[in-house]
């Protein structure tokens, strides 16, 4: 999700007070219709909508606590997205440079900002990377590669430290359990996200993503280190069917990725050499992709050489399977021992070579 804008408090306020009201001005839009975007039940719907006339229009909503709100014009053309509060927000946007967008009026939004321009600066420096594996891998230069690729590891490991002060120092803030939810909702324990949760302050629990994370960490009961895998039956690109358990008695990874995903792409030339080194001696690996297109499935299988068992439902992050394992972001990995239980999770690089290493040996 791309987050624009900058919010500052309003000292004016003329709506309810539990309510808020967006006036809003786009500059070089006369006409048109606009929407304002809310998350809720597994999807994002209208909660209003308006006519642009002279280039001005309200929307009006309401927040019981901070939310995330997006605003669209037109054919779903992304205005802003930011944290709405109740109270009076104003809006200015230029039609020919959306990204310019400035929004004030919530106190949370100006919290999250300062996460999100981390954020960016982080993904500045991680495309750097990307390029730098891309151009390495063009050349055939291994120590590239792996130079590339561990930069881009230890920066997601920063990211995740700056993502667990910032939640630390606003505990009172609904934007620490979206942050939370956003950088390592994947990679933390069920009883992780139950810390995490009693950490936060009571006025933030009735959050929407509080309700989120707990969702997540039931789900992460079910396939917690030390739980037998669920197992599935889907489509392979061939039109066939797989099943997990068909290769019970091996040691399985199960990876969770998408063409769309370069983290996983970037790591795929990894598992490929591991898959190499060990399919003989008792190691499997099962991809479970969350495309949309089943060409651009196909066509990076064949790309990055995956001689594995590839499996997908073609639904994009609505995959059932995906959710039952609780999958929030890719890539996302589960170990399974021979009997199908899991024995880590999110193991990738030096770390998964180490394991399977310890398992299988030299």
């Amino acid at each position: 999700m791309l987050f624009l804008g900058l919010i500052t408090c309003s000292i004016i306020s003329c709506a309810s007070p539990d309510k808020f009201v967006i006036k809003g001005e786009i500059k070089g839009k006369e006409s048109g219709k606009i929407k304002l975007m809310k998350y809720g039940e597994g999807r994002w719907f209208a909660e209003d909508s308006a006519t642009i006339e002279k280039g001005k229009f309200q929307l009006k909503g309401k927040a019981d606590l901070p939310e995330l709100r997006y605003v669209t014009m037109g054919a779903q053309e992304m205005v802003a997205q930011f944290f709405a509060e109740n109270g009076t927000i104003t809006l200015q946007a230029y039609a020919d440079s959306l990204d310019k967008t400035v929004i004030k009026g919530s106190k949370s939004d100006e919290e999250f900002k300062i996460f999100q321009q981390e954020l960016m600066n982080l993904s500045k420096e991680a495309k750097g990377m990307q390029q730098r594996y891309a151009a390495a891998q063009q050349s055939g230069d291994q120590d590239g590669m792996k130079k590339a690729q561990n930069d881009y590891e230890a920066m997601s490991e920063n990211l995740v430290v700056y993502a667990k002060n910032f939640i630390r120092e606003h505990k009172k803030s609904t934007v620490s359990p979206l942050v939370a939810m956003m950088q390592f909702g994947q990679t933390i324990s069920a009883s992780e996200i139950d810390t995490l949760v009693a950490f936060l302050d009571p006025s933030v629990r009735p959050s929407i993503y509080v309700t989120e994370l707990k969702k997540i960490a039931d789900k992460k009961r079910t396939t917690d280190v030390g739980s037998l895998a669920p197992d599935f039956t889907l489509p392979t690109p061939d039109g066939t069917t797989f099943t997990l358990s068909s290769i019970r008695g091996k040691y399985v990874m199960i990876d969770f990725w998408a063409a769309w995903c370069q983290p996983c792409r970037h790591e795929n030339p990894n598992v490929v050499a591991l898959y190499g080194k060990y399919k003989d001696k008792g190691f499997d690996v099962v991809g479970v992709s969350l495309d949309r297109e089943k060409e651009a499935w196909v066509k990076a299988i064949a790309d990055d050489q995956l001689a594995w068992h590839q499996v997908s439902e073609l639904k994009f992050w609505q995959s059932e399977i995906a959710q039952k394992y609780g999958v929030t972001a890719i890539p996302c990995t589960y170990l399974l021992d021979k009997t199908g239980k899991i024995i880590a999770k999110n193991l990738r690089g030096e770390e998964l070579a180490k394991k399977l290493e310890e398992l299988m040996g030299k």
